[in-house]
């Protein structure tokens, strides 16, 4: 999917990743984290690609795979050994022309953005962009608990939208956990695809995922 490949180059940047080594099957980008060495994105959901590529799932690999049918891909991963996670997560899009904008504190780095909310001193909500050609791939979007149901979130995505509009973006795009998706949807996004992550080690599943998704 060309979606995903646009994403993921976002994506490697916020993280500080080296480009994405492209197979015929697969992206992989090196992480080089405890029981995350890297990770494989699928290039499609056929069958015959997902079983291949979690039979083969080394136990410090993990593989995503977007697709309509999360449900139905984290059945085939489980029979292929792998092991998925709970959580589905969702890739989503938006035109930026569309998005709420909003002022927040804001630094550039290249083709990363960072945007921060500051209330008495304290980062009380922060997030970053990566601009990629015509996209601009949403990150890290954060609020600090004690900060929460303030809208802050909502600023710093209409902060990192109208820096993103300023460089040339048109379509912003970004991957959403189960707690985010609804403020992306109230703010306009729409989903793409459901995004179906597996790990070669059952002991990264059965941990606390929290903990293991920290930095996704």
């Amino acid at each position: 999917m060309d979606i995903v490949r646009r994403w993921l180059e976002g994506w490697r940047l916020c993280r500080g990743l080296e480009p994405v080594i492209e197979y015929d099957d697969a992206y992989a980008a090196v992480l080089r984290l405890p029981g995350r060495e890297r990770e494989l994105f699928a290039r499609s959901d056929a069958p015959g690609i997902v079983d291949r590529l979690a039979a083969g799932l080394a136990a410090d690999t993990w593989l995503t795979v977007t697709t309509q049918t999360g449900d139905e891909i984290a059945r085939r991963l489980t029979e292929a050994g792998a092991q998925p996670f709970e959580e589905q997560k969702t890739l989503m899009s938006i035109n930026l022309r569309e998005h709420p904008l909003a002022t927040a504190e804001l630094e550039s780095d290249g083709p990363l953005n960072y945007a921060r909310v500051m209330i008495d001193g304290t980062v009380a909500a922060h997030g970053m962009v990566a601009i990629v050609g015509d996209d601009a791939v949403m990150h890290d979007i954060q609020t600090d608990p004690a900060y929460r149901r303030r809208g802050l979130g909502s600023i710093v995505m209409g902060a990192l939208s109208r820096c993103a509009i300023e460089r040339g973006a048109s379509t912003g795009l970004l991957m959403a956990t189960t707690d985010g998706l609804h403020l992306y949807r109230k703010l306009g996004w729409l989903p793409e695809a459901t995004m179906v992550t597996a790990s070669g080690d059952a002991r990264a599943v059965s941990g606390d995922l929290g903990a293991v998704l920290t930095g996704r």
